[in-house]
């Protein structure tokens, strides 16, 4: 009776199993006879497998032996030997020792090694050995926040060294080869490398030195699309980067206080210092979390009057902020059209405009703007009362980043008018050696205030202090813009730009390791430089337009235009500089021009474009399948978690020992 009692018992566990290997529905019921046959015989096979992993409970009470268990089913048993079978013989097919190779020819051979090294190389992706020294040692002093910043750093070196070739190779050599040197007959100053004046104004450093065409080589038409692929070509880069930061980047948002306790460690770094500040760091992180939750929940709770004080606040700071712009912009603005340096000039005794406020006024005043403006900006958010840290960084972000960016354009636009109207050169040439001037000047100046103000400070009081990681990032951000914009002006500021980035990147580890101790702020960085690369992507978006206009067009702005009426400079004279493809069109034989004409002809580009945009909208249709797909698939692990949690518990309430894997 008892072993009755056990065999039926038996049966039922293997039913049971039966049911949950069908995803815990009786699907069995509904499908055809053949199917639930096959079915039933794997769930037999599986419950067989638990019995043979020497379960010995379960033989105690079911008083069967192995071997008749084994034969519960001869149609099981036959059906397993036949899959044993094929089993065994793929895994001795797999065994042998085949000479794949041997069986290629040359050619193919040489495909597939190729395959196979570019497949180890995207799975390797080993970073660039620039600068890694530097880098490690911030990272392993310092922790990883402050590396993300040499990272992005050594990042804008390569994009402006690669910018700097490019420049070089099509476009300033060409011409340096073919200029005419004896022409020229002003003598070089020290000076001059700093204003871009003299003999450098003269040489093929700036706009209007270039022309159209030198020899048989159509330098306007390759002016032209140098300056697209700089522009496009830093856009698309850009947003590569942007999504290869964001790649590790999880988009699960449950569980912050066991992956803020279990995965908050910096692995990176080394010294004693930066180890107790990163656990104070952590500790930090997790009160903020505390804090934020009961800071919600203040919000909620506020009463009228407190909610109105706070809009007020608030209100009064961006009304604030708006006036800080506007009076940057206003008095650069006032500075380039409404105040005349002639004037002065022509008061000294010389009378000569090469005077040091003439030159330089513009550009230091421009410089002091930009760093003293947001030191009070940064203390607006003071009276904000914001809830949490985040919010308070990100608005201070916004406000420095838009201030840049606004003082930018206001200089851009304020330098145009006055080069257009006056008479003492060629339009792009003087926007050129504005640009080149405030980039020099701007890395001078700040490297100087930089070191004075952190050195002096850390021999003051004794006391290292804390590095200042976004405000970094937006000067380097704002630097690199001003590159962008001189670049069309100017074909050497690439290479200004990979020199201002060098010193930018030894000045500041100069400061961080002799003067800043390790942030005990945690930044969740480790070397992604999403955030970073999305404030650089802002302001180059911002610069396309301009750009877009000084391509496209010759009678909004014409960088070309001279002092004398009718006679223009540069490589696109006073044409627009989309003519010039027109001008290379004409020379070619006829059938080149009709594929050249067609191929910037409406019926081409309407549907490229078209094309492009549903590219892009399929695209994002298919990210928000994926992300949908990867919700269902966590359900679903999270339902089969649960189903095994539950067989589990029934199998060990039934006495049947299983190891958990």
């Amino acid at each position: 009776m008892q072993n009755r009692e056990d065999t039926v018992e038996m049966s039922d566990v293997e039913s049971h199993i039966s049911m949950v290997s069908l995803n815990g529905e009786e699907w069995h019921e509904q499908e055809p006879s053949s199917k639930r046959e096959r079915r039933a015989s794997l769930a037999a096979s599986l419950t067989r497998l638990i019995i043979k992993g020497g379960n010995a409970p379960l033989k105690k009470a079911s008083g069967l032996s192995f071997k008749e268990l084994g034969n519960f089913d001869k149609h099981d048993s036959l059906e397993d030997m036949y899959l044993e079978e094929k089993l065994s013989s793929k895994r001795k097919h797999m065994t042998q020792n085949v000479n794949v190779r041997a069986t290629m020819g040359y050619w193919k051979l040489f495909c597939h090694d190729l395959k196979v090294w570019h497949r180890r190389w995207k799975l390797k992706q080993k970073e660039s050995e620039l600068f890694d020294k530097y880098i490690k040692n911030m990272e392993s002093n310092f922790g990883s926040a402050i590396g993300s910043l040499f990272v992005f750093i050594r990042w804008v070196v390569l994009l402006n060294f690669f910018l700097s070739l490019l420049w070089l190779g099509f476009v300033v050599l060409p011409m340096a080869v073919y200029f005419p040197y004896q022409d020229i007959q002003q003598r070089f100053a020290f000076r001059n490398l700093l204003d871009g004046k003299g003999v450098l104004e003269k040489l093929w450093l700036f706009f209007g030195s270039f022309k159209d065409k030198v020899s048989s080589y159509h330098l306007g038409l390759v002016y032209l699309l140098t300056c697209l692929v700089t522009y496009f070509g830093s856009f698309f880069v850009i947003l590569g980067s942007v999504g290869q930061s964001q790649k590790g980047k999880s988009a699960n948002k449950r569980y912050q206080f066991c992956l803020l306790l279990w995965s908050s460690w910096d692995h990176t770094i080394t010294s004693r210092e930066a180890s107790v500040n990163l656990s104070k760091g952590i500790t930090s992180a997790l009160k903020d979390n505390l804090y934020e939750v009961k800071a919600s929940l203040t919000v909620k709770e506020r009463s009228r009057k407190e909610k109105l004080t706070v809009y007020f606040k608030r209100t009064l700071a961006w009304l604030i902020t708006i006036i800080l712009i506007g009076g940057g912009c206003s008095a650069i603005v006032y500075l380039v059209i409404f105040f005349s340096f002639d004037d002065i000039a022509s008061q000294t005794s010389t009378g000569s405009k090469t005077d040091f406020l003439h030159v330089y006024g513009t550009t230091i005043i421009f410089s002091l703007i930009n760093s003293l403006v947001p030191v009070c900006i940064q203390q607006l958010p003071k009276m904000e009362n914001y809830t949490t840290g985040k919010q308070e960084l990100n608005v201070t972000l916004f406000r420095v980043f838009f201030l840049r960016m606004a003082n930018l354009f206001a200089l851009i636009a304020s330098l145009f008018k006055t080069v257009t109207k006056s008479e003492s050169g060629c339009a792009g040439t003087i926007l050129g050696q504005e640009m080149y001037k405030l980039v020099i000047l701007d890395t001078l100046l700040h490297s100087i205030m930089q070191l004075i103000i952190q050195f002096s400070t850390f021999f003051w009081t004794k006391q290292k202090s804390e590095f200042n990681i976004s405000s970094a990032v937006l000067v380097l951000v704002y630097r690199q813009a001003l590159v962008w914009v001189g670049t069309i002006a100017c074909p050497i500021m690439p290479v200004v730009g990979l020199l201002s980035s060098l010193v930018f990147m030894y000045v500041n580890y100069l400061i961080v390791s002799r003067t800043c101790r390790p942030p005990i702020k945690r930044w969740n960085q480790s070397r992604n430089t999403a955030f970073f690369s999305m404030l650089l992507l802002g302001s180059l978006i911002m610069l396309i337009p301009p750009v877009s206009i000084i391509i496209g067009s010759s009678e909004v702005i014409n960088l070309g235009l001279t002092s004398r009426t009718g006679n223009y400079c540069g490589p696109w004279l006073g044409e627009k500089p989309t003519k010039t493809y027109t001008r290379f069109r004409a020379e070619q034989a006829q059938w080149v021009q009709a594929v050249l004409y067609y191929l910037v002809s409406e019926p081409v580009l309407i549907p490229l474009f078209m094309i492009f945009v549903s590219l892009l909208f399929h695209s994002k249709r298919r990210l928000s399948s994926l992300k949908q797909q990867n919700i269902v698939l966590q359900a679903n692990l999270q339902q089969e978690r649960d189903e095994n949690e539950k067989l589990l518990k029934k199998l060990q309430s039934m006495g049947v020992g299983v190891e958990r894997l």
